[in-house]
């Protein structure tokens, strides 16, 4: 399987539709939508359970004890069956090609270099069709994320996809108690060494909901 698109969720019902139809509108279609629920008790289970029975697209649901959307994605990561690992907030969308997109941009990378990358990253835009932040200097551009920051040329939202392979192996650290951990970590970590392929096509509809987590490749605020 291609991709395990993944959304960590926790009483999310209400927007959790705007993933699940954007997934239904997908062109490509090798994928599976992986949901953890992180303790969800406002009907999310039997939400799923409705359009897992329609079989649309293949979903997995899994529940768990709250304990926090780290802990929700190292599942998830655990869990994933797809080579590239997507992961799609709660209330967010992407447009109908952004899983062919992808496969087409990781699938251009020559396979005697594709182990020098851990994913492909792309644009945010928001829900009037703004991008989010600023575009990368060049696309196709094979760069490190420290170096972009470095360059102060990592500005806004940002999404992607990564090896899932790296993902298990980079889990985001567990402390008993603790139900926040920084995303940057896992990202920086998987940067360390190695290459991204970033374009500048805007293949994710960012929602900024004031109750809402990020579950994005990338945050990052550059002045």
């Amino acid at each position: 399987m291609r991709f395990t698109v993944f959304t960590p969720t926790f009483n999310r019902a209400h927007t959790l539709s705007r993933p699940y139809e954007s997934l239904c509108a997908q062109a490509f279609r090798d994928f599976e939508w992986l949901i953890v629920d992180d303790g969800s008790q406002d009907g999310t289970r039997e939400q799923v359970a409705r359009w897992m029975a329609a079989g649309d697209i293949t979903i997995r649901y899994l529940w768990q004890e709250n304990g926090g959307k780290h802990r929700a994605f190292n599942r998830g990561v655990r869990e994933a069956r797809g080579e590239l690992f997507v992961p799609l907030d709660s209330d967010d969308w992407c447009t109908p090609d952004a899983l062919a997109r992808f496969d087409a941009h990781w699938s251009a990378i020559p396979s005697a270099r594709r182990a020098l990358f851990s994913g492909v990253g792309c644009l945010c835009r928001d829900e009037a069709g703004q991008i989010v932040g600023a575009p990368f200097p060049a696309s196709p551009l094979d760069a490190s994320l420290f170096a972009l920051l470095r360059a102060r040329q990592l500005v806004g939202e940002k999404w992607g996809c990564h090896r899932t392979d790296l993902l298990q192996a980079e889990p985001f650290p567990e402390f008993a108690g603790e139900k926040f951990v920084p995303e940057a970590l896992v990202w920086n970590r998987l940067a360390r060494g190695r290459l991204m392929r970033f374009v500048n096509e805007p293949l994710r509809i960012y929602a900024d909901s004031s109750d809402g987590l990020t579950a994005s490749l990338l945050r990052v605020r550059c002045a």
